[in-house]
């Protein structure tokens, strides 16, 4: 398996727009449906987001993903300075 993985520092919650644009563009590049991921891994930063700002932001996200096929999503918390995806997919 192989990983790619993107960082992000924009304002919450206009980070999850870029994030989600990320995720468009990297598919739209790919292009192919062989090489979809067989995971997307969220991961939001608790230190640039209190847990009592992530709601409506994070359930409209999540909604807006529901359209990637095929590959199981999650969404994390991480203690890392910056939000972070991860794209796990086969060679």
């Amino acid at each position: 398996m192989k990983t790619e993985s993107e960082t992000f520092v924009a304002p919450w919650p206009a980070v999850l727009a870029e994030m989600k644009d990320f995720l468009d563009l990297w598919f739209l590049a790919r292009g192919d449906k062989a090489r979809r991921p067989s995971a997307v891994r969220i991961f939001i930063s608790k230190a640039l987001v209190a847990r009592q700002e992530l709601q409506p932001h994070v359930r409209r996200f999540r909604a807006s993903l529901s359209g990637i096929a095929g590959c199981r999503i999650e969404l994390k918390a991480t203690g890392e300075a910056a939000h972070r995806i991860e794209l796990e997919y086969g060679r």
